[in-house]
């Protein structure tokens, strides 16, 4: 089985990548081509037992280059945020750039490749195309766009991530922190309510991501319980 990830070098896509070498299963981490970091990133994946890829994020490109490698899963793990928009010099509206932009660009080119891999999509609770707020707007428009694929695929929905991320979140860490403990009152009266918005880590929503990639069930959304 090979599986493809874009996002590779993401809070969520490097431990995706490390549990899938872990599992044996040939795995291609995708980089940017353009990535400062690059030389890092390749001796960071390789020592996992990673391939790295740096076909560049266009279409035709990555159309090519899964129907060469056929991959049964690609892990559309991909986001940004204002901070980093701002030092990688990207102006407007940045979650339809990326958030949105990229993921319709993935799954153009999943679909011109001819491979029929599995799409599985990282997104997030309250992720509504109608929504008032441009993030969660734009993964509402990424939902939809994966779910009109006519490929097989999985959306996931977690609440918020915590760890140790290359940059500061004193905010989420906060609202995770907060958000627990609110939870942890209101799950005398509601467990689904708990289990939907509790916080989880990479390493555990990397290990479900990777379970409904694999899973013969597919075409659905995943959150609470199942992303743990």
């Amino acid at each position: 089985m090979t599986a493809f990830v874009l996002g590779a070098t993401g809070f969520v896509g490097r431990e995706v990548t490390r549990q899938l070498c872990v599992r044996a299963t040939k795995t291609f981490a995708h980089v940017r081509p353009d990535s400062k970091s690059l030389p890092e990133w390749q001796a960071k994946f390789r020592e996992l037992g990673a391939e790295v890829d740096t076909t560049a994020w266009d279409v035709p490109a990555l159309a090519a280059r899964w129907k060469a490698l056929a991959p049964a899963q690609i892990y559309i793990l991909i986001g940004t945020t204002r901070g980093r928009a701002k030092a990688e010099q990207i102006d407007g509206d940045i979650y339809e750039r990326v958030d949105y932009g990229l993921t319709k660009l993935a799954v153009d080119a999943a679909q011109q490749s001819g491979a029929r891999p599995r799409l599985v999509y990282l997104s997030g609770i309250g992720a509504d195309a109608n929504a008032r707020g441009a993030y969660m707007k734009a993964r509402g428009k990424a939902e939809d766009c994966v779910r009109g694929s006519g490929l097989t695929w999985v959306i996931a929905r977690p609440a918020i991530i915590t760890g140790d991320r290359d940059e500061s979140r004193a905010g989420e860490r906060t609202a995770a922190i907060v958000g627990d403990g609110l939870l942890a009152v209101a799950g005398l009266f509601s467990r689904s309510l708990k289990q939907k918005y509790r916080s989880t880590t990479p390493d555990v929503l990397a290990a479900a991501l990777i379970r409904l990639g694999e899973a013969p069930e597919h075409d659905r959304v995943a959150d609470g319980a199942e992303l743990r």
